[in-house]
Formats: C-alpha cells, structure tokens, sequence
C-alpha cells in the first residue's frame, strides 16, 4: 500500500474521524491502554456502522487528548491520573483547537485550491510545526508544559519563564488526582502562537474563558466521570500556601510538553513525523 501524500493526509485529517489504528500509532498509546480510556470515558468515540466488522472512530478533539494522556502515562502516572488530568487542564479547548494543521497551515476561507483540493495555503504560516522539511521541535514561547511539584502539586506555565498555575493535586502517593476549581489565577500570556491567534479574534478568548470557568458545567462534568474536584480560591487556603512555596523552590519537578505531545502526534498521522519518535 503506498503512503499519503501529505495533501492526502491533509484531506483526510479534515473528514475529523480517526480509527483506533490511528490513535495507537499517533499517540504511542497501547491498543489495551486505549481500550481502558475508552472504558473508563475518559475519551468518547462514536460508532460508524452497526453490526460484525463496525468501526469505532474518535473525533479532533480525543486524538489531541489521547496524546496528552500518552505523554503523561510515559512520565510516569497510571493511565487513571493521565486522564483525569489532561481532561482538567485549563483552557484545554483553545490549545486543541489552534494546535491544529488546519488551523495552521490553511486560509479560513471557503474557497478551495481546485488542484490539491483543500483550502488555500497561507503565505508564511504562524508556526512551522507541521513543515515537513523540518523534525517536531519544542517552542519554549508558545509551548504549554504541564508540571508536577514535589511529586504533588500539578500545573501548567503557557510559556516559558512564567509562574504555573495550579489546577489539581496528586493524593495516595499520585494514586488519585484532585481538580482544583474555581481556579485562583488566570494568566496573562498564552504562548506567542496562541496569543497572536487570539488577537485577530478576541472574542474566541472570551468563549474559551466561559468554558473554562463556568461555576455550574465544569464540576458537573467532572462529577459525572467519577472525577474529583475541591474549591481552593483563598489566599489562607493550606493547600493553595503549599502549592505556592512548591512552585517558587522545588526540589523534584516533573515536566511534560503537552503542546509537543499533541503536534508529534499530528505528524505522526500527516506522514511527516516517524513513528517511534515518542
């Protein structure tokens, strides 16, 4: 069978369905591993056809999560905590949605290069993340790390040089994870890519902040997949003094670049990234 072109791959990749073939050889997740996320709905597929032989497929969305997750089950933490926490990380929607080849590469026009079928290119792309020329590369500026302090208290920093902020906690010896909610700190700077996104359209920001902090939907999504969620939002909050003092002068830091993780992934399907580059 011969390979995609990557404009094949490209065409493909905008029908939004991935197999279970596909999230297995993205994200560098077991087919058992992928199978426990499913069971546990921390990811959600569809079902294409009925019957013996039916295809189970997943959308944008869980593609980018299942590589979050695989990133954080590589560092270390079970598959449970994986998911809970890629599914807790604040503003996780907006980093989905422009951490995209689509979003990167193409006009948001409908008119359609009638050769390679697609939209039309845009002249000098925002980021090269998905130039095939060029490996996956980390961008301290625009990338979102996810970090563990003293083995307990996790966060995320949007780009480099910039203070976490802390959305959960690692309990029964990083057993369990702990969403912390209302979140205490917004921060300022979300990467330069997102950033310069955002600015030409301002009120995407303001559809993402909702999500993110909406009082009533968020916890009651948590609560529905068993997940665990506390209020930490005072300044003489215990937990929230800890968090602090951990983040300011860790001894131990567990770091993850989730925004690597879901671009080496996109290679991946698009062709231009080797798959044991995990």
């Amino acid at each position: 069978m011969r390979p995609m072109s990557l404009d094949e791959a490209l065409r493909r990749y905008g029908n939004g369905r991935f197999t279970d073939d596909d999230v297995v050889r993205c994200t560098g997740l077991s087919v058992r591993a992928w199978r426990e996320l499913i069971k546990t709905r921390a990811v959600a597929t569809v079902t294409e056809s009925l019957g013996r032989g039916h295809v189970r497929v997943c959308d944008p969305t869980v593609l980018k999560r299942a590589a979050v997750i695989g990133a954080l089950n590589r560092a270390g933490f079970s598959l449970a905590v994986s998911g809970q926490i890629a599914f807790s990380l604040p503003l996780r929607t907006m980093l989905y949605e422009i951490c995209d080849p689509w979003m990167i590469l193409f006009q948001r026009s409908p008119d359609l290069d009638p050769q390679a079928r697609l939209p039309k290119r845009v002249e000098k792309p925002r980021a090269n993340w998905f130039a095939p020329q060029r490996p996956a590369e980390a961008d301290p500026e625009s990338d979102w790390f996810v970090g563990v302090y003293e083995r307990r208290f996790v966060g995320v920093t949007y780009s480099a040089n910039q203070k976490p902020t802390i959305f959960g906690d690692l309990r029964e010896d990083g057993a369990s994870f702990v969403a912390w909610w209302p979140f205490r700190r917004r921060d300022s700077e979300l990467g330069r890519v997102i950033e310069a996104f955002l600015s030409e359209r301002p009120s995407t920001l303001v559809a993402f902040v909702t999500e993110w902090e909406n009082p009533t939907k968020w916890p009651r999504e948590l609560k529905s997949l068993g997940y665990s969620f506390e209020k930490h939002n005072h300044d003489d909050d215990p937990l929230c003094i800890a968090a602090e003092a951990s983040t300011c002068s860790p001894l131990f830091t567990t770091t993850i670049n989730v925004t690597l993780a879901i671009r080496k992934a996109l290679r991946r399907y698009l062709g231009i990234e080797p798959a044991n580059s995990l």
